[in-house]
């Protein structure tokens, strides 16, 4: 999917959808994103970038992280997903944090610059990413700080995989993207993601393995609670032009799969991703 085909996919349905799921992406993915700024050490930043921001729940822990002197600015291609975040921002009545609507691999920022460049999942999508990070590059300080999380391989997360392939026993298998191409799984490769800084010029390149626990808290019974979690992955894409009767036979094929993950509370699942660090030597 190209950077144009991208910003059309997350500013119609999928981005609308996207928007309305944002409270329970926060929340799930909360944990992540403190993990992130605790193995990146990013306290001391004073100008942080948060690329691929969605609905800013991660930019305005940024800025608790980093307090009152700090300023944040939340960057991504949904409209639906940043009126999300001004919603909260403005609720919030804060005058620190941002959000601008713009493609962070071309966007001219100017005069501004930055220390820190931050992103909880929001950078595996871009169409040329050595290209991207190089640009990226370009806005930062001398010194500057990168730290991003991005999914290991989808066969190293069940959360993705044990619901994809239930799903599959109905549906016919959608075709096999290009390797490496933009999605969710595009920087899988550990390697690959070094080569991708390396390309774009970032020193000091650390990309580190790690497990976590993605857990969906019960929200109405076993039932609902599959169907809430397959909203947000592949299995949801691929449910969007079919007929109720092939949607609810996914739904209940889900459901036998992810049984022995849910404990009577909640959906408890494995998932691994990597943690990665970076800094802008000039």
């Amino acid at each position: 999917m190209s950077n144009e085909e991208q910003i059309a996919y997350w500013n119609g349905d999928a981005g609308k959808k996207w928007a309305d799921l944002d409270a329970q992406m926060s929340r799930l993915l909360a944990p992540i994103a403190e993990m992130l700024m605790d193995h990146a050490q990013v306290d001391g930043a004073l100008r942080a970038l948060d690329v691929g921001c969605g609905g800013g729940s991660e930019s305005f822990a940024l800025l608790r992280r980093l307090g009152g002197d700090a300023r944040v600015l939340g960057v991504d291609i949904s409209a639906p997903m940043l009126a999300v975040a001004e919603a909260h921002r403005a609720e919030q009545g804060l005058d620190n944090v941002a959000f601008l609507q713009a493609d962070a691999s071309t966007h001219d920022f100017g005069d501004q610059t930055f220390d820190l460049l931050f992103s909880r999942f929001g950078v595996m999508f871009f169409d040329d990413p050595s290209a991207a990070f190089g640009h990226l590059r370009g806005a930062m300080a001398p010194g500057a700080r990168l730290a991003f999380t991005c999914w290991q391989p989808l066969a190293a997360n069940p959360w993705v995989a044990v619901a994809l392939q239930a799903a599959l026993t109905v549906l016919p298998p959608p075709a096999p993207p290009p390797p490496r191409s933009p999605g969710p799984f595009a920087f899988g490769e550990a390697d690959y993601v070094t080569e991708v800084l390396q390309n774009a010029g970032w020193s000091d390149i650390n990309v580190q393995a790690k497990n976590v626990d993605m857990r969906w808290p019960d929200s109405g019974g076993y039932s609902h609670t599959v169907r809430e979690l397959v909203k947000m992955g592949p299995v949801g894409r691929l449910l969007a032009d079919v007929d109720d009767a092939t949607r609810e036979a996914v739904y209940v094929a889900v459901e036998g799969a992810l049984g022995d993950y849910y404990n009577g509370e909640c959906l408890s699942l494995p998932g691994a991703i990597w943690m990665v660090t970076a800094t802008n030597e000039v």
